[in-house]
């Protein structure tokens, strides 16, 4: 079928319901609300993931539906800075049962979150495995996931991936607002300051990280006084956000498509 539009707060309700007929996919944008150091905007996270869900939506051979961005889950660790807005994990699962329960209701079958915040990834696999063992079809997938092979040899800076405010998301937010006039220029100015940045922000010693080397697990702080950042964020350009930003659309719509037409397993425990 043909959407009038892939936003879900755009449609009426028949026109939900009619793509509930057709068997859309529902994307559930998940961001947050935090400091991004000095150059990028406290609203990244879920500017990101909702454009991007969009964008992929767009390109999508198959019907997907978008819902509104939540905007603020779990960011505890960046709560020293002012503008930080976060939630306890009680809070952001049953904010997520209830959004997901209400388009089960409405007759969608499956759903899928597209996470734009590394602080999600432990809730959301969580409440994901939670809800689909219940029964409930609500997948995960980070939105810079998919295009990870290509993140590799696009990305130029002296630390790779996607790192809180460095050069991904940093040349990332450049692409997505180079139709304002100056807004590119002003992130890559402000940026230029940032010097790379490497080491965990929560290991204070300059012995050999044993948390890192052990495979086991702490939780990045980015306490008051902080520079806020990790990675390489004065290496992000214009050019480089657009590749990415490219490589993200196309590998998303089709992880879209191909998550939706799967044969998965779901069920195995009472709700």
């Amino acid at each position: 079928m043909q959407l009038r539009s892939h936003l879900w707060a755009d449609l009426t309700r028949s026109e939900i319901a009619e793509a509930r007929h057709a068997g859309a996919l529902v994307v559930i944008p998940v961001g947050a609300t935090e400091q991004h150091s000095e150059h990028l905007p406290v609203g990244t996270d879920s500017f990101t993931s909702g454009a991007f869900s969009l964008m992929a939506a767009e390109a999508c051979d198959y019907p997907v539906l978008v819902t509104p961005t939540v905007f603020a889950a779990f960011s505890p660790h960046h709560a020293s800075w002012p503008g930080t807005l976060t939630l306890k994990l009680a809070t952001i699962s049953a904010l997520l049962e209830d959004i997901t329960a209400s388009i089960e209701r409405a007759g969608f079958k499956r759903q899928l979150m597209v996470n734009g915040h590394g602080g999600n990834r432990g809730p959301l696999t969580a409440i994901s495995t939670e809800l689909i063992t219940a029964g409930r079809e609500v997948g995960y997938v980070d939105y810079f996931a998919p295009p990870r092979a290509e993140f590799d040899t696009i990305l130029k800076g002296s630390r790779g991936g996607v790192t809180h405010s460095g050069e991904a998301e940093t040349a990332l937010m450049m692409s997505l607002h180079q139709s304002i006039p100056g807004r590119a220029d002003l992130y890559r100015e402000k940026a230029q300051d940032r010097a790379p940045r490497n080491k965990a922000t929560y290991w204070l010693s300059d012995a050999p990280n044993a948390i890192t080397q052990a495979g086991a697990w702490w939780p990045p702080i980015y306490a008051a006084g902080d520079v806020g950042y990790n990675g390489d964020p004065a290496a992000a350009t214009l050019e480089t956000g657009n590749q990415l930003s490219a490589a993200i659309v196309e590998k998303l719509a089709a992880f879209f498509a191909a998550f939706a037409a799967a044969d998965l397993r779901s069920g195995g425990m009472e709700r």
